[in-house]
This record gives C-alpha cells, structure tokens and sequence, in this order.
C-alpha cells in the first residue's frame, strides 16, 4: 500500500471557531494567532507531530536609534546608527510576513521620532498579515496620533520610567479605547512598592500588566535569589487576586526563578534567535537586545538564511548578567545574598 503524504500545516484541521486564525508551525505543533486581539491556540497531536517551524514567530524592530529620554538601563547601542526609511522598513517586514513571520513589535530608541511612523504601521496593517505592536515612553504619543493608528495595530506597550508622566498617559490610553498594556521593570528598590503600582495601574483601566527583568552591568538593579523567589510568591498572589480585572504578564528573561507560573510554551529555554529575532537600527540581526552577536543583513532573504543557518550563535547565551540561559543566570555575585 502506497504511504500517503502528511498534510500541510494550511490543511490540518481544526475547530470551526478558529478556522479564521493565522496558522504557524512549530517543531510538533500548530501555533493559531490573531493579530488583533493577539490571541494565541496551541494544537498538539498526532496530526501535528510532523510539523517543523520554518520561521520565526516574531521580530522586534529597533526601528531608530534616536529616543526623547537617557535611561541608564536601555539596552540600545547609543552609537549605533539609524539607517532605515519607512519603505525600506515596509519591503524588510512584508518579506518577513510572506516567509511565515506573525508579529513585528517596534521599538527602538522611541518608534515615534522615527519619520512616516503612523503610516508605517497603516500601510503594514493593510498590505500584510502582520500584527503590528510598539513599545513607547509615551512622550511623543498623542490622541491625534493613536486616531490615526487606530484598529491597524496589536498592542502599544507603555513602558513606565519615574519621569515619563505615566499615570497621565495610562489614564489618556485608557480614555482614546486603546489596545495597551504597561511595561514595568521590576528591580530592588521597586520591589516593595509593585503590588502598589500595579494596582494604581488598575485603577487608572490598565489591563495589562508586563513584569520585566534586568540584564546588564548595573548589579544593584538585579534581585538577588531571595528577592527573586520573594518576586515569584508576590506575583502568584498578586495574579490570583486581579484575576478577570488585569493580565498580569512576565517576560522571558526570568526564566526558572518564575517557576509555578502559567506559560504559553512549556519549555525551558528563552526562545531567544528561534522563535524571535531582533532586528537593530543599523541593520543587524540579534537574537535578543541585550546580546553580543549581531549579523549584518541587508534584506528579508538575509534575515531568514542567517535564521537558518548560524542557529548556533543565536542560540549562544548573552554575555550580560540575568540571561535565563546562564546557569545562575550569571549572577553568581549574589550567592547567598538575600536568602
């Protein structure tokens, strides 16, 4: 008897209610994705064991180099360049999209000095299937602006620094209906006040919350152990108590130290060169912004041979402490601190 051939990803079934979804393989599985609402179906099964991932999930863009604040914890490279146009910009990203691409997150610097950004996102929402999203201080962000974006983008992700007016700006997202959830780096001397912030968040119709870890040089912005395991006790009390009012997220970089809490993937490693990549202002490819390699490229097709083919750089662990796959996440510094 002739073997019959093992379907498509575009041909596997699935439930009626999410026939409508952006379908995406991944190593044994079928990743289901709506770019609006940003909702993501796993299926996993026999009829998916023989699929393999041909791309990566999502793509944050350092879009420009320049931004309208000077944190110290930034992770750019202040004296990297800004090199893209808003069509250059547009051609990079639709090759990505047809190459299987789900999602661009902008970030930079700050996306909202960078010239012709609102019709960048437009014209993205339109011509491609991707889910458009960025990441602002807020500062150059307005109503006029947001109308001019608004329901041709994911997410605006607010990040909250001491002198950024962020209660303001929350409260004006909240007003305009937008589609945002906040940024907050959590470090020693935020760690007692979090609970508070997060629910002052709430209340000013934040509903949702992104924890967000350091990596870098500074060691007093890292937790020690101790702060960490205090950190992952708070937020499963925390999540419980705002459960149905506010998502309460965290990012990838915690990696084991957040065990207990729910995850979309249940596995280990950050993902980190596989399942994103980042794409810099002076046109490099990184697996993350906060690390070392960095390879030049000058188009999608650039993008995706590198994607395939020096899997073994981007998957090297980052040379700046906190980095999930580091034993220790390389702060070995801390040992016995804050036990």
């Amino acid at each position: 008897m002739t073997e019959q051939p093992l379907p498509s990803f575009e041909a596997i079934p699935v439930p009626s209610a999410l026939g409508h979804l952006r379908r995406f393989p991944m190593d044994g599985a079928l990743l289901l994705f709506e770019r609006d609402s940003g909702l993501n179906a796993l299926c996993e099964g026999q009829e998916t064991a023989h699929l393999r991932q041909r791309a990566p999930r999502a793509l944050q863009f350092g879009i420009t180099n320049r931004c309208n604040l000077a944190c110290t914890f930034c992770s750019r490279e202040v004296g990297a360049q800004s090199a893209w146009t808003a069509d250059e910009a547009f051609t990079m990203l639709a090759g990505l999209a047809e190459a299987g691409v789900l999602e661009v997150a902008f970030g930079g610097g700050e996306p909202w000095v960078f010239p012709r950004f609102e019709e960048l996102v437009c014209r993205l929402y339109d011509e491609t299937p991707l889910a458009v999203s960025f990441t602002t201080n807020g500062l150059a962000l307005n109503a006029r602006r947001l109308a001019a974006i608004r329901g041709r983008y994911g997410q605006c992700r607010l990040s909250l620094y001491d002198d950024n007016d962020w209660r303001r700006k929350v409260a004006e997202l909240a007003d305009e209906g937008a589609r945002f959830g906040v940024n907050y780096l959590v470090t020693p001397g935020r760690l007692e006040s979090m609970e508070t912030v997060v629910l002052e968040l709430v209340s000013l119709g934040c509903r949702d919350v992104l924890l967000l870890s350091y990596n870098g040089a500074d060691r007093s912005l890292h937790l020690s152990p101790g702060q960490a395991r205090d950190l992952a006790r708070r937020v499963g009390l925390l999540g419980r108590g705002l459960e149905g009012r506010c998502q309460l997220k965290l990012d990838v970089c915690w990696g084991e130290r957040m065990e207990g809490v729910p995850r979309l993937f249940q596995r280990s490693d950050c993902g980190a060169g596989r399942d994103y990549l980042v794409l810099t202002s002076d046109r490099k490819v990184m697996p993350c912004s906060f690390h070392h390699v960095a390879i030049p490229v000058g188009d999608a097709a650039d993008v995706m041979r590198v994607w395939h083919e020096r899997r073994t750089e981007l998957s090297s662990p980052s040379r700046l402490p906190g980095c999930a796959r580091v034993s220790g996440y390389g702060l070995e510094m801390y040992a016995g601190a804050g036990s």
